[in-house]
């Protein structure tokens, strides 16, 4: 694990194209508490509430330290890369409601730290991951800088 502080390269919110569908279907759920016993409907009341603050609050931070990088979702999942660990660093796929939010097994072994829209590939020699991030362009060079220059001091 890498745990040094280190300068945030992205920081990006839960997608539109995500949340919109989530929270519709959220809506719809809700609806299907009127015909439930009252102790039911405020138990799921309650449990859609806990679910639509987590999705409000969905986020992909992606830090870059002097052992590596670290990317974290939701505030519960990370992935740490040490800078020697990473063999490529590119923009990805757009993702959506069909890839899903937070920690994701994709197809062909990827991994995805999702929130929806945009995302940054990075390949290391177990796995493949797909991050979040706004700008994937931007994104990927600026971890290429910091993989440059931890390179070098090696």
């Amino acid at each position: 694990m890498i745990h040094s502080q280190g300068h945030q390269i992205s920081s990006v919110r839960l997608s539109r194209r995500v949340s919109i569908p989530l929270l519709l279907l959220l809506g719809l759920s809700a609806t299907g508490l009127l015909f439930t016993p009252l102790w039911v409907g405020l138990g799921m009341l309650a449990l859609l509430m806990v679910v639509g603050i987590a999705l409000g609050s969905s986020r992909v931070t992606i830090t870059a330290g002097d052992e590596g990088l670290t990317a974290r979702c939701m505030g519960i999942f990370h992935v740490d890369f040490a800078w020697s660990e990473i063999l490529s660093v590119e923009a990805g796929p757009e993702t959506g409601v069909l890839e899903g939010a937070g920690y994701r097994l994709l197809p062909g072994g990827r991994v995805g730290l999702l929130v929806g829209g945009p995302t940054v590939e990075v390949r290391d020699a177990r796995k493949t991951y797909l991050l979040s991030v706004e700008d994937p362009q931007a994104v990927a060079e600026e971890i290429r800088r910091h993989l440059a220059t931890a390179n070098s001091k090696h």
